[in-house]
């Protein structure tokens, strides 16, 4: 009497233990699911990262200018930024699966030490192989009393950034404004509509663009 109730009692918990598996049709479908969310999440994922390269450029190319401004006029020197113009980044030698990030721009200091000199040259901003940037002015600089001085008729230096991803995608860049000649800084975002794709140039100088175009946030 003992055995077969201990003999049903077992049959009871295996005969459960099947009703509470997986079939291979609940799997397929599972598998399924998790494929599509994947599908939407990834490029969600990369765009994101995309974009935080170029919020990150944006911060790092406002903090050095803000670092001229205030080196010229600390040490009463002067600094000529030239636009660095490049296609594209160069792969690492090491590792040709890597780009090598470039300097944005090539800059001269004179009326200040050599240490002083060498801070600013090292805080260039690098852009990566995923961001471009655009400057209306082929070069501009600042003054012994921190102002910035800009050439021809335009009345701000204005700067765009936007990526350069794998897909191509049309796409508003950022912009970031400079009054002339006190150097105030205001971001936002440029009201044309840009093709963003990976062949596009990493930094170059395009007299085109205009105060106006930026709406500032």
């Amino acid at each position: 009497m003992i055995n077969n109730l201990r003999s049903l009692i077992l049959k009871k918990n295996y005969a459960k233990n099947i009703e509470e598996g997986f079939t291979i049709v609940e799997l397929l479908i599972a598998i399924a699911i998790i494929g599509l969310l994947a599908s939407i999440a990834v490029p969600s994922a990369l765009k994101w990262v995309d974009r935080e390269k170029q919020n990150s450029y944006i911060r790092e190319l406002i903090s050095y200018l803000e670092l001229v401004k205030k080196e010229t006029r600390r040490w009463n020197g002067t600094c000529s930024i030239q636009t660095n113009t490049f296609a594209a980044n160069p792969y690492d030698p090491s590792d040709r699966r890597k780009k090598i990030p470039l300097n944005a721009f090539n800059v001269t200091c004179s009326g200040m030490d050599k240490s002083n000199k060498k801070n600013i040259a090292n805080a260039v901003p690098k852009i990566d192989s995923k961001v471009f940037q655009e400057v209306n002015q082929s070069s501009f600089s600042y003054t012994p009393k921190g102002h910035l001085s800009i050439s021809g008729n335009q009345e701000a230096l204005v700067i765009i950034v936007g990526g350069r991803p794998d897909a191509n995608l049309y796409e508003r860049p950022k912009c970031i404004i400079l009054e002339s000649p006190i150097g105030m800084i205001n971001t936002g975002i440029y009201q044309n509509t840009m093709r963003f794709y990976s062949g596009r140039f990493g930094s170059r100088h395009n007299s085109s663009l205009r105060k106006q175009a930026c709406m500032i946030q």
